[in-house]
């Protein structure tokens, strides 16, 4: 039996035994594997890859045609999203969400670009100026790759996927303008959603879930974990079965928001305690953690 077969196996029963366990509260259990890799010749099943990256937002999401790439961390974490790339063999992006300008979602975007075939971008409609925000203007420009500043939603099908990305109500937020003009991307595979609510406060999540009724089974937790009234609402509206949120071990979220997931029995995995792995057929969803 090759390595990569034998790689897949050990995958595949890691995650029916991390999926199938209760550890007697709302944390996901977490495997022993460091690095996470898949073979994409396998079913055309989704991956979802959640990178620990501390206090920082990169997600590469891939079946066998499409890959997509929402986020690309700080400065210096763009190497990480290429060599998962290499391992898997995925040799282009086909969609690149920036959700907003931040440093630790845009950072990691000039490696990114600079070493990759990336074929659209979409960003959100609200400019930051920095270094990493004038970086990423310089190289999306050397490499002439077409980009939409997104000021209305957006729905694209493709190879089974469903992308809609609801875009910032306003031009500009009165409170937090980078962090609430956020992008709030969801991804639709058969029967099973997933959304990304990158940075969102409180605004725009109550903008959020007030329009869109629609519930999901993976909810990618705004703002790092931090604890806002609104989050109970948008707990109750989405109906998640599982959450992630990106912190770090310097930086973690808030003990209010994992008292509220866990009120609502909502399976929590963070990425401080290693990048998550979610793997669905659009009828079940597999969960792996690194540690």
């Amino acid at each position: 039996m090759d390595l990569k077969k034998l790689v897949l196996i050990m995958f595949m029963i890691m995650s029916i035994l991390v999926t199938g366990c209760d550890n007697g509260n709302n944390e996901g259990s977490t495997g022993n594997s460091g690095e996470l890799t898949t073979n994409t010749e396998e079913n055309g099943d989704l991956r979802l890859y959640f990178f620990e990256m501390g206090k920082a937002d990169a997600f590469i999401i891939y079946n066998n045609k499409t890959t997509i790439l929402i986020d690309t961390g700080e400065k210096g974490e763009g190497k990480d999203i290429l060599q998962y790339m290499e391992n898997n063999k995925l040799n282009k992006i086909d969609y690149l969400f920036i959700t907003h300008f931040d440093q630790d979602h845009v950072g990691g975007a000039n490696k990114v670009l600079g070493n990759t075939t990336v074929s659209q971008i979409y960003t959100s409609n609200y400019p930051k100026e920095s270094e990493e925000y004038n970086t990423f203007i310089g190289r999306v420009k050397e490499k002439n790759i077409p980009t939409t500043v997104l000021r209305e939603d957006l729905s694209i099908d493709v190879n089974g996927i469903k992308i809609d990305v609801n875009a910032p109500a306003r031009e500009v937020y009165e409170e937090d303008p980078s962090n609430n003009s956020s992008l709030i991307i969801r991804i639709t595979y058969g029967e099973k959603t997933f959304l990304f609510m990158g940075d969102a406060m409180s605004d725009r999540i109550r903008e959020y879930i007030a329009t869109n009724p629609e519930t999901c089974d993976v909810l990618k937790m705004p703002y790092h974990g931090r604890y806002m009234g609104c989050l109970d609402d948008m707990i109750v509206k989405l109906m998640p079965k599982y959450a992630v949120i990106t912190s770090s071990k310097q930086d973690k979220e808030a003990q209010e928001t994992k008292d509220l997931l866990e009120k609502y029995k909502v399976t929590l995995y963070r990425t401080r305690k290693g990048s998550v792995l979610m793997q669905t057929d659009g009828k079940e969803i597999t969960v792996f953690q690194a540690s």
